[in-house]
Order: structure tokens, then sequence, then C-alpha cells
């Protein structure tokens, strides 16, 4: 518990902390089983849950990908230091988390690490600089290496705040420090979501907005016609002027406060720079795909091999600074374990989607609706990067995925 508490709190920040404490959790888990510790499921080995069997479909294709690899040996690296160790995580979270005790212990450790990363970057918005990394302002990424990579952290994590806000579950058992902690996952949602808007990634704004429209559709599925109507016409209208008067509206709050906001660009010039093929960061990503099809075309069922990409990609090199990662996770899982790898991983996030909408239509847990909508906008960022392939992001991936199902078990177990 206390591992995988300290994990997701440093994951943002520290990557050799997170790989620490991600190694400890596993260790710790398998060293249980050693000292006789037994799950329900699969003959005591793995909790029982329903993602077990496409689980287990997964891991055969990442397995016949090794099998099939241009490089055998990297490919076993791959696959015994990422692919399992990322399914272990979600193993050890949903063993873990399973009263709600340990639950909110969690949960206030995410808050913290928020916390503690939005302060991070509001120094760096109004100071040039991180404090935790050193990084500078390129634009906003407070301690991620990359833009790309806070705004995929950003938008899992407004997700699992805005479900937790508005869930009827009590991040404390009491009241008043209960009332506090609601207080402050309203601020921070706002601030998060600005922060979101100062990465000035279109990718992620697109899968957060997607994300959200599906979310709220689902929360007034039950209501009349014309109140839907109302309701998406008060919304865009809001979108609307948000898109028209960001820059007046900035104008002015710099002058009353006389505060130097920094931007490489407004909002609406990188929404219009989105669907024109000239726009450098989308030029290159097309001719990337391009090259990524090639790759697919000759090693389409099987792939060339986990964890090969890298080394397969600077034979298809077509233009000057190609034969990269195709800034497309689905395109990179294609190419490494073929069309039967990615079939199967998508079943996977199928099976996983029909657990999570099944328990919503039986109980009203908008926390597990966060976490939802968290995945699905994670996962349509994911085509315009590879985070399934960035140790952050794609150990918050299975991690979260882990608490999901973690927290239907719970109220599952007390329902029984």
């Amino acid at each position: 518990m206390v591992s995988s508490c300290l994990l997701i709190f440093c994951l943002p920040f520290a990557k050799a902390g997170a790989e620490t404490f991600t190694w400890m959790a596993i260790f710790l888990w398998i060293f249980k089983r050693v000292l006789g510790y037994r799950a329900k499921g699969c003959y005591g080995i793995f909790p029982e849950t329903e993602l077990n069997k496409a689980l287990v479909i997964f891991i055969a294709f990442n397995i016949v990908s090794v099998l099939f690899s241009v490089n055998l040996a990297l490919s076993m690296r791959g696959f015994l230091g990422k692919t399992l160790k990322f399914i272990g995580i979600y193993f050890v979270v949903v063993e873990v988390i399973n009263n709600n005790n340990r639950l909110r212990g969690l949960l206030i450790s995410i808050i913290a690490s928020v916390v503690l990363i939005i302060i991070d970057a509001g120094f760096q918005y109004f100071k040039g600089v991180d404090f935790l990394r050193g990084y500078v302002w390129m634009p906003l990424r407070a301690s991620f290496s990359t833009r790309n990579g806070f705004s995929a952290w950003l938008i899992v994590i407004i997700f699992l705040l805005l479900g937790l806000l508005i869930s009827k579950r009590n991040i404390s058992v009491n009241r008043n420090i209960n009332r506090a902690l609601k207080s402050l996952l309203l601020i921070l949602v706002v601030l998060s979501v600005l922060c979101l808007l100062a990465t000035f990634v279109r990718g992620a704004w697109f899968a957060f907005l997607i994300a959200i429209l599906l979310t709220v559709s689902f929360i007034f599925r039950k209501i009349s016609l014309k109140n839907k109507l109302i309701y998406l016409s008060i919304g865009l209208s809001l979108l609307l002027i948000f898109l028209i008067l960001p820059q007046p509206i900035k104008s002015k709050i710099t002058t009353i406060g006389r505060i130097n906001f920094k931007t490489s660009g407004t909002i609406n010039a990188r929404i219009k720079s989105t669907v024109s093929v000239t726009e450098p960061g989308v030029n290159i990503r097309l001719k990337l795909w391009k090259e990524a099809a090639r790759i697919i075309k000759d090693y389409t069922f099987f792939g060339c091999g986990l964890n090969t990409y890298s080394i397969v990609a600077k034979r298809y090199r077509s233009f000057e600074g190609g034969g990269i990662y195709p800034h497309n996770s689905y395109l990179q899982m294609v190419a490494e374990t073929g069309l039967f790898g990615l079939c199967a991983f998508l079943w996977v996030l199928l099976v996983f989607f029909n657990t999570g909408i099944r328990y919503l239509n039986k109980k009203e847990d908008y926390l597990v609706l966060g976490l939802l909508s968290s995945i699905l906008a994670f996962l349509i960022h994911a085509f315009f990067d590879n985070h399934l392939y960035s140790l952050q992001l794609v150990v918050l991936f299975w991690f979260i995925l882990g608490l999901t199902v973690a927290i239907i078990r719970i109220d599952q177990k007390e329902l029984a």
C-alpha cells in the first residue's frame, strides 16, 4: 500500500522514484505469494477480475511478437521489463486497494501530488522555470520533460478530480476536513484546466473536449430531449465565447494586473493550425505515420517485435528528422506487435469499459465515471503521441485501470 501511494505521488516529477516504487510494489506482491498469501482467482496468483482473460490474450500475442522479433534480445527485455511490469501494476493496485480506508489513503496521495505539480506549474508560468526539475517554459510543462506529457497527465487528473468532486464519497471521515478537501478539489480542477490550456497541446484539448461531451451525455442520459438541447446550447455558447474572446480578455487582464502572460500563440491560432497540413507539427506527424504504415505493411500480423520500433524505423526513414517514433501509440503498437497485438489490446479496453458502464448502470458512482472518462481522454490523446510507450504515462494508464477495477470490486463486496 505504501509503495503504491509513493508511486502515484512521485510519478509526475521523479521517473527514478516511480520506477523504484513500481518494482518495490511488484516485488512485495510476489513476496506475499512466496509467504503463502493467495488471491481468489487464477490459481491464487492473480486477483480475479473481468479483464483477466483479455489480459492473457494480450500477453500471449506480445509473446508471439517477441518470437517473430527482428531483435530477440531487445524484445525480451521489453516484454519482461515493460509489458509484464505494467500489467503487474494493474494487479497490484487491484489487490492492494481492497477497502475504502485504503482507497481514501491513495486518493489523498494523488491530491497531494496534484497540489505539488500545480504549484510547480504556476511557479514555472510566472518565473520561467519550475522548482522540481529546473525545466524552463516551452510553453507550460511543469516537471515533465515535454508539454505533451504534462497535458496527458492533466487530462487524466482533471477527470479523476471532477469525479471525486461530484461524487458522494467522503475523502475523509471527518466532515470538516472533507468539506475543505472538496473546496480544494474545485480549485485544483479550475487550475488544472487552465494549465491544460497553457500547454497549447491540441491533441489534449481535442481529447478533453470529446471525453467531457461523452461524460456529460452519460450523466444527462435520463433527462428529456428538451433539457438536453438547452444544456447543449448553453455549453456551445460558452465554448463559442471562449474561442472568440481569449485574446481581448487576456489583454485586459494584463493591463489591469500588469502581469506578463507568456504564450507561444493564441488558442485560436493553435486550433486553426490543426487542420493545416502545412503546419510543421501536423506535417511531420503525417510523414511519420506514413513511415509507420510502411513498417506495418512489411510486418502486418505479428509485428517487428516488442521494443524494436526505434531500430526498425531507421530503415524506413523518408525525410530529414524521420526514422523516429511515430507520435501515434496505436500505429507503433501495430508495428511492434502486429494487428493481432492491437486487437488484443483493444479487447482489454472493450472489457474494461463494458465492466465500468455495466457498474454505472447499477450504481451512480461519479468517481468511477471520472476514471472511465480519464482513460477515454488518455486513449484519444494517445492517437497523437506515444503515451503508451512513455514510462510515466503508461504507468499512470495501468494504475488508473487497476484503480477503477479496485473501486468496483470494493463496492461489489460491500453490496454482497
